[in-house]
C-alpha cells in the first residue's frame, strides 16, 4: 500500500504600509485570522482563501495534513517585531513537532515589512528550512502584490501567485500549488526557476489585471503555461508603499528542468511589461468635479473610486474628502462608508432614529482629511457580522467568507448615509451594504475606498465609475513618499506619472 503523503501546512499574511503611522501588532492579526493547529484546519477548510484551496485539494488526495499557524491582519502599518516573531515561532514551533514531513504549503504575501526586517517572506522561509529536511519541498502561494527578491526565489521549490486583480483566484492558485507539490513529492517534476525584477514601480491603481500593462503580459502568460515545459509563471506587480530595496514588478518563471527557457521566457514577459505600462494610470477628478459630473450622469449607482483611501492598501478608511463634497452638493442617496469606532459608539448610545450631532472620519492621522461635524439619524445598529455574496472576492482570499466590520451604524445626514464601522472593512463585497440595510442599487453614488479591488463587486451593478483624486496614503504620486530602502533607478523607470 503506497503511504500517504504528510505534509505540513500554514502561512503569515500581511501587506505592509511603510508609511501608515499606525503599526500592526499581535492583536490585529487576533482580530482578523490568527489560528493554530487543528483550529487552522477547522476554520480555514472550505473557505474560499488560498489557504482553503490548499486544504480542499490535500484532503482530496487523502493527504496526512498536519495544520501549523495561519495568520492574516488587514493591510495596515508595520508590522510589530514582537507580533511578527511570535507567530514566526509559534509557527516553526509547530513545525518541528510535525516532521517528518514530505513537503510543506505556505500560503504568504510578498509584501509584508516588520520593524526590523525588510525580507520578510525570505526570512519565514530561511526559518522553515533551518527546521525541515532541505530535501523536502516548499510551495509558496503568493499575492501578486508581492515585493519579491531574488532570495525568496532560491528558497521556495516553486511560487505561485494569484493571476487576477481583482483577487478571484486565490483559492484557484491554492488548488495549484497543492497539485505542483504532489508532483514535486512523486518526483515528476525538477523546477528550474528565473526571476527578473522589472525597472518599474507601479501605483496599485495601474495593477488590475484587465487591462495594461498586465493584461498583455498575462495574455503572453496563458500561451506559455500551456506549455509542457512550463511548470508556472508568476507575474508580481508589486506593491509601492511597502519600502524596500526590491520594491516594485519582478517576473519569476519555474520550468521543469528547463533553465534556459525559463530566463528567456522571464526577460520577454519583462520587456512586455515594459513595452506596456506607459499609460496605465486613469484619469483622476477632484471631489467636487466627481460628485458634479455623477449628479449630471443617468442611472444609478455611480462608483466613486476613493483610491488614495484604499483600506486594501493600508488606509485606515476614514477618509472624508468624498464625504465632504457629497454635503457640500447636497447629494440625495450617496453612500460613504467610514471607519470610526468613536462615531460607533456615539450612534449605539444613542440609539435607533435619534438625532445626533458628532464629527465624523479623519481621525487616525493627517493623510486623509480633516473631521466632518454633522447631524443626522441613526437609521440601523448593527454588530457588522455578514457572510459575503461573492464566493470568490479579495476579502475571502485572505480571511474565509464571513465580513466581520465590528458594531456599525448607519447614519442618515441630509440625503447621505453614512455607514460607520469600528474595524476598516474594504469594499470587496456587497454584504457590507446589504447587511446594514442599505439597497447598493438604489444609490445614486457610492464612494468606494479601494484601487481595483471594488470591481468584482461593484462593476456588475454600477451605470459609471469615476477615480477621485483624493487625500491618502494610497495616493497614485509616489513622490509623495518619503522613500528610504526603495531602489531608485525604479522610481526614475516609471512612466505612468505615478511620481
Amino acid at each position: 500500500m503506497t503511504k500517504r503523503p504528510r505534509v505540513a501546512v500554514g502561512g503569515i499574511v500581511h501587506e505592509t504600509h511603510s508609511f501608515a503611522e499606525t503599526p500592526t501588532t499581535l492583536a490585529d492579526f487576533k482580530k482578523q485570522s490568527l489560528h493554530v493547529g487543528a483550529d487552522l484546519l477547522e476554520t480555514m477548510t472550505g473557505t474560499r482563501s488560498g489557504i482553503g484551496g490548499m486544504i480542499d485539494a490535500a484532503i482530496i488526495r487523502g493527504w496526512d495534513l498536519v495544520p501549523t499557524l495561519y495568520a492574516a491582519a488587514m493591510p495596515s502599518g508595520i508590522v510589530s517585531d514582537e507580533a511578527y516573531q511570535t507567530m514566526l515561532t509559534q509557527l516553526l514551533s509547530t513545525l518541528s513537532n510535525a516532521l517528518p514531513i514530505d513537503g510543506l504549503l505556505l500560503a504568504l504575501h510578498g509584501a509584508m515589512v516588520t520593524e526590523n526586517e525588510l525580507d520578510v517572506e525570505s526570512d519565514i522561509l530561511a526559518k522553515v528550512r533551518d527546521v525541515i529536511d532541505n530535501d523536502s519541498p516548499i510551495v509558496v502561494e503568493l499575492d501578486m502584490h508581492g515585493n519579491i527578491s531574488s532570495r525568496t526565489t532560491e528558497l521556495a521549490d516553486v511560487l505561485v501567485a494569484f493571476d487576477t486583480n481583482p483577487h478571484i483566484d486565490p483559492y484557484a492558485r491554492g488548488q495549484e500549488s497543492t497539485a505542483i507539490l504532489e508532483s514535486l513529492i512523486s518526483n515528476e517534476i525538477h523546477p528550474t526557476t528565473a526571476y527578473v525584477a522589472v525597472p518599474i514601480i507601479l501605483a496599485p491603481q495601474a495593477t488590475g489585471t484587465s487591462g495594461l500593462p498586465l493584461k498583455a503580459v498575462h495574455d503572453r502568460v496563458a500561451a506559455m503555461e500551456a506549455e509542457s515545459y512550463v511548470v508556472c509563471i508568476s507575474v508580481m506587480a508589486g506593491f509601492a508603499y511597502a519600502d524596500t530595496p526590491f520594491t516594485g514588478t519582478s517576473i519569476i518563471v519555474t520550468t521543469d528542468d528547463r533553465p534556459d527557457l525559463a530566463r528567456d521566457y522571464a526577460q520577454e514577459l519583462a520587456d512586455i511589461f515594459l513595452q506596456n505600462y506607459g499609460h496605465a494610470l486613469p484619469d483622476f477628478l477632484s471631489p467636487d468635479q466627481a460628485v458634479q459630473q455623477a449628479l449630471a450622469l443617468t442611472g444609478k449607482p455611480i462608483i466613486l473610486v476613493d483610491s488614495a483611501d484604499n483600506i486594501g492598501g493600508g488606509t485606515p478608511g476614514d477618509g472624508t474628502d468624498a464625504l465632504k463634497a457629497m454635503l457640500a452638493h447636497d447629494v440625495q442617496e450617496g453612500t460613504v462608508v467610514l471607519a470610526d469606532a468613536e462615531a460607533v459608539n456615539t450612534c449605539w448610545e444613542v440609539g435607533i432614529n435619534k438625532t445626533v450631532t458628532l464629527a465624523v472620519g479623519a481621525k487616525t492621522d493627517k493623510w486623509h482629511g480633516s473631521p466632518i461635524t454633522v447631524t443626522g439619524i441613526v437609521k440601523t445598529l448593527s454588530e457588522g457580522i455578514f457572510e459575503c455574496e461573492l464566493p470568490d472576492n479579495h476579502f475571502a482570499a485572505f480571511y474565509g467568507n464571513t465580513i466581520k466590520m465590528g458594531r456599525s451604524a448607519w447614519l442618515r445626514v441630509q440625503g447621505v448615509n453614512i455607514i460607520l464601522t469600528t474595524h476598516k472593512t474594504p469594499p470587496f463585497d456587497l454584504a457590507q451594504l446589504r447587511g446594514i440595510g442599505l439597497i447598493p442599487e438604489e444609490q445614486k453614488m457610492i464612494a468606494v475606498k479601494s484601487a481595483v479591488a471594488y470591481r468584482a463587486a461593484y462593476l456588475p451593478i454600477a451605470a459609471h465609475i469615476i477615480e477621485m483624486d483624493t487625500a491618502g496614503l494610497c495616493s497614485a504620486n509616489l513622490s509623495r513618499f518619503p522613500y528610504r530602502h526603495v531602489d531608485s533607478e525604479r522610481l526614475k523607470g516609471d512612466k505612468n506619472d505615478a511620481h
